[in-house]
């Protein structure tokens, strides 16, 4: 028994960690480099990912690998979710994806003596927002702390 839980999390961290890191690389390629935000993938893919489906994830992919027979099924299962994690890979898709996971429309920031209406949060991470300022074609950083709520 023993065995067999240590092989779903062992196999099943390796299959899923293979998964999101496809996913967050086309996503770092498709959305955070294409808008030049300018962060190193390390810290996009810690700040980014949704932790709390880690364990769905884990067990999902160890127990499809712990399967006893139906290979043909278990090579499906892995093809198709691997075809999904490359999703983000095509640049269309890549930007919409990011788009709907990270970014927020119509944000506004307070400095001292200015207050900018109306940006498009892209990303924002580690105490800064990086943002999109309507008549910029430049990603500005913001402290997150200078967002209006």
């Amino acid at each position: 028994m023993k065995d067999r839980i240590g092989s779903i999390l062992f196999f099943g961290t390796l299959f899923w960690l293979a998964f999101v890191f496809l996913f967050y690389a086309g996503l770092f390629v498709n959305y955070i480099e294409r808008h030049a935000i300018p962060i190193f993938f390390n810290q996009f893919f810690a700040d980014s990912q949704f932790w709390w489906l880690w364990p769905f994830g884990i067990f999902l992919y160890g127990a499809v690998f712990m399967v006893e027979g139906k290979t043909k099924e278990k090579v499906a299962f892995f093809a198709v979710t691997f075809l999904l994690a490359m999703i983000p890979w095509v640049p269309g898709f890549g930007e919409q994806i990011g788009k709907a996971l990270f970014a927020k429309e119509h944000v506004d920031y307070r400095f001292k003596r200015v207050t900018v209406q109306d940006a498009t949060l892209l990303f924002s991470s580690r105490g800064y927002d990086y943002v999109l300022v309507k008549g910029k074609n430049i990603t500005l950083r913001y402290p997150t702390a200078n967002r209006i709520e």
